[in-house]
Formats: structure tokens, sequence, C-alpha cells
């Protein structure tokens, strides 16, 4: 009996923790999405609300509608929306410059700027042009009172301007535009409304010093062999989200993809021509060809160390042959990163990677070489697509992975942008963008439970390149829909 009191005591204290758990997690859910009360739109704001692209836009009504110099006017998550009863017609409408009050201005950096599309000096960030021309630009948007910003502390792009403000989340897909919540920090009185942590104008929760790029870098992979953090996550000289370890230095550009530095190149490390192939498996190297027939001879422990540490995708290319730095002491550098040997040390120790983080620091970052990543021509770009399950039940979600390669060489591709589309009853199609692949060339998406499809339908889908010409790479896939009867 005692045991028996014993076991429902712990099994009472394990689902109060569950509970616990539960709602510790319900809590942060709560704080990263938008909660809080909701209003209707006034049916004189209806039509003006409905052509600016209604809720899916500027989020839905969070206050009554009130009086102020503008007219009457209703706040909505992202705007505070006007009209002038006294002002007939489509000219009695407007957006109120909430941006001017919330002291978000800034002074143009760049008066004389003529590339772009350019307003008192401030340009229009590019991939919000189509969505400012929307807005009948600054009719509805405002003039731009800042520059274009990459927050990350936020993990977005984003850009102010008098009436609403734009951004895109580095996890979207590019041209994924939405509106920064202007109405809901601008409305002090009458609202009880929080928004998205994605589209508040300021998180002070968040710091980048909260941020560990090396958690970003996409490489299903033990990371510690890359070394520990040596700074926090800083802003670079080229503007790009930096930081600096034992042995890489990682960055994240504006599109939220995370690649390494060309470190060994920045610190100038020796640089050999490739040769020709004179060793092979049998001799104890593998022999990497870098151009054409011509590469370097790379030691098998060394080879296995990248090819279990995210592959030449990471490494990059050899830029020498392995040579003796010190005595009885061996090296070899990649483009990213370099390797030791030191074969007194236990089995399992011998290959490290070399500690070149703090060498990296003591340099001027602003003098060195920062090279974007060159993106291959669609035709150059082989994809390759696989499911999580071979068949999914009617209650079951499908998950896709997507890969992308240099069709050359077959080497992963970072940052390639890909859609997928999937071929339902009836003629019917669902798609949707995938985020820019990671470093190792990979990008996942999980599917929607789709419903009422037949039991044992066969489901076909496709993934292309978002390039809109005729070269543009696809891959295609099936699987099973099936629920055991």
């Amino acid at each position: 009996m005692r045991l028996i009191k014993k076991a429902v005591k712990t099994l009472t204290l394990l689902a109060m923790l569950a509970m616990l758990i539960f709602m510790a997690g319900c809590s942060r859910a709560t704080k990263l999405s938008a909660s809080g009360k909701t209003y209707t739109i006034s049916p004189s704001l209806q039509a003006f609300y409905n052509r600016m692209g209604g809720e899916d836009v500027l989020g839905p009504a969070i206050s009554k509608l009130i009086d102020n110099s503008s007219g009457q006017c209703q706040y909505t998550v992202n705007a505070l929306l006007c009209l002038n009863p006294m002002v007939s017609g489509d000219e009695g409408f407007s957006i109120y410059s909430l941006g001017n009050e919330l002291d978000v201005s800034e002074i143009s950096i760049n008066p004389e700027a003529t590339d772009g599309l350019i307003i008192n000096g401030f340009k229009v960030y590019e991939e919000f042009v189509p969505i400012f021309e929307r807005f009948s630009q600054t009719t509805y948007a405002g003039n731009p009172i800042s520059q274009v910003h990459i927050n990350y502390a936020q993990q977005r792009v984003e850009q102010y301007f008098e009436k609403v403000g734009f951004y895109r989340n580095f996890s979207d897909p590019i041209g994924t535009v939405k509106l920064l919540a202007y109405g809901a920090a601008g409305c002090t009185k009458g609202c009880s409304y929080h928004p998205a942590a994605e589209a508040e104008l300021s998180n002070p929760s968040i710091s980048l010093s909260d941020l560990d790029l090396m958690e970003k870098l996409g490489i299903l992979v033990d990371k510690s062999a890359f070394g520990k953090a040596l700074d926090k996550a800083h802003t670079a000289a080229d503007g790009s989200l930096e930081q600096v370890y034992t042995g890489v230095v990682l960055f994240q550009d504006a599109t939220g993809v995370v690649r390494l530095r060309p470190l060994s190149s920045i610190l100038a490390m020796p640089v050999k021509e490739p040769g020709e192939k004179l060793y092979d498996y049998s001799s104890g190297v593998v022999f990497y060809a870098v151009n054409d027939t011509l590469g370097y001879h790379v030691p098998i422990l060394f080879d296995t160390f990248i090819n279990t540490h995210g592959g030449t995708a990471v490494s990059g290319d050899p830029i020498n042959e392995i040579f003796e730095y010190d005595s009885g002491l061996f090296r070899q550098c990649f483009t990213n990163y370099c390797l030791d040997y030191n074969p007194s040390k236990p089995e399992n120790k011998q290959v490290t990677i070399t500690p070149l983080g703090k060498q990296y620091l003591a340099m001027d970052q602003t003098v060195l070489p920062m090279p974007a990543t060159p993106q291959p021509d669609p035709s150059a770009i082989s994809l390759q697509v696989s499911e999580t399950l071979p068949k999914v039940s009617s209650s079951e979600a499908q998950t896709i992975h997507v890969t992308a390669l240099n069709a050359a060489d077959q080497t992963p591709l970072t940052g390639i942008e890909t859609e997928i589309t999937i071929f339902l009853p009836k003629e019917k199609t669902w798609s949707s963008l995938l985020a820019p692949t990671a470093v190792d060339g990979t990008a996942v998406i999980t599917l929607p439970i789709l419903k009422n499809i037949q039991n044992g339908s066969i489901l076909a889908y496709k993934v292309c390149t978002t390039n809109a010409s005729a070269s543009q790479s696809c891959a295609a896939g099936t699987y099973l829909v099936w629920t055991t009867p």
C-alpha cells in the first residue's frame, strides 16, 4: 500500500511538472504572437481599409473610431486610418503620420544620391519599393524618415516612413515585406493590443549579446570543434552581423544566411598553386580537385574532419598542401579555416582547428576584403528533394527536404531560394516559398495537413528555383496519403 501511495505521489508530481512546462511554453508563445482586443472597422473606413490591403497588410482594428486633427480616425495594428468628412472622394482618406510622433526619424546621410528611388536624400530600399508604390508612395506611406537598417537584434531588415514602416524577417523569403506595428505603438489610450514580437518597433528584451551565430550555421553536426566564441555578435565594418570563434569567423547577411569568412585568405596564410594528382587513398590522402585535374592532397584524417563538420561547403577548398609549421607539427589551410595535426596527442585529439580567431580580432577589419558569395546561374544549380515520411495519414504533416548543389562539382550552394508546388486533386495546387538554403545547401519546409484527400492518393510536388528565366532548375517527388482503415 505504501508503494502504491508513493507511486501515485510521484505521478502527481510529474504531472504537475509537465503542466508547468506546458504553461511556460504557452507563455513564451503568447509573448511572441499577437494578442488583445480588436474591433470592427468603421463602415466609413471599410472601403479604404480594403483598398490598402485589409487585415493582411494593416492588421485588425484595435480601437474604436476617434476624432483628431485629421478627422475621424481608427487605429489598426500597423497604422492610423483617417477620413475627413468635409472632403469628398478618395482625397478625404489618409493615413496619419505616426512615424513622426514615434520619434524614429534620422537625418539623411546621402542627400546627393541618385541611384534607385531617392526621396529627400533617403533611398527607398529596393525590396520595399513594390509595397511603397502600392501605398501610392508618399501619399499613404509618407516620406522616408530613415535609411534602411539591418536590425540584428530582431533579425529583420527595416525602414521607417512617416505613415508606415516596412520590414522583412531574415527567415522570410526575399520580397516578403510586412508592416511594422505603428498603430499598436501609437495607440497609448483606449487600446489593449500587443502585436507579434517580430513587428514591434523595438524589443528591448532581445540584444545582440544573446545571439550565437554558430547555432544558425545550418549544419547538423557537432559544432564544438570550431571552438568557443571569442566575442559577442556585433555589426562588422561591412554591415553584416559577425561573431568570432576560436577557429572560424561567422557572419550573417541581410538574407539571414550565416556563412564563414574566408579566414585563411584574410590572414594571408601560405598559398600554393594546385598541382597534379600524385598520391591516392592508399598513400593516406584524398585528392581534392579544384581546377579541372589540378588540386591538393588532403590527409585522410583532415578529410574525415571536413566531412563530419559540414564538408567543403564549410571548409572551402584547400589553398595549400600540408606543411610542417613547427617541429613535428603539421598544418593545412582551406579557404575558411586551417587544420593542425599533432601525432603525439591521443588519436581523438590529433586533429584540431587552428586557433586563428584571436589573430583576426587583432587586425583592423575595416581594411579587410569581404567578398560576397557569388550566386550561380540557375542552369548551374542541381536540386534534390526528399520526404521525411514515405506516406502520411490524413492527420499527419509531411516535411520536404531540399538540397541545392552546384551542377558542375556537386558542392552545396548557400542562399538559393526555391518554391514548392503540390499538385492536388481536381487540378488544384498549393504553393509556398522556402527559406534560402543554409551553408550546407539545405532548406526544409513542413507542409500543412491536407484535408479532403482521398485515402490512397499519391501526391506529386515540384520544387523550383525562383528565377523566372527558362533555365530555372526544378526537382520533383511524390508521397502516399494513407490512413490505415
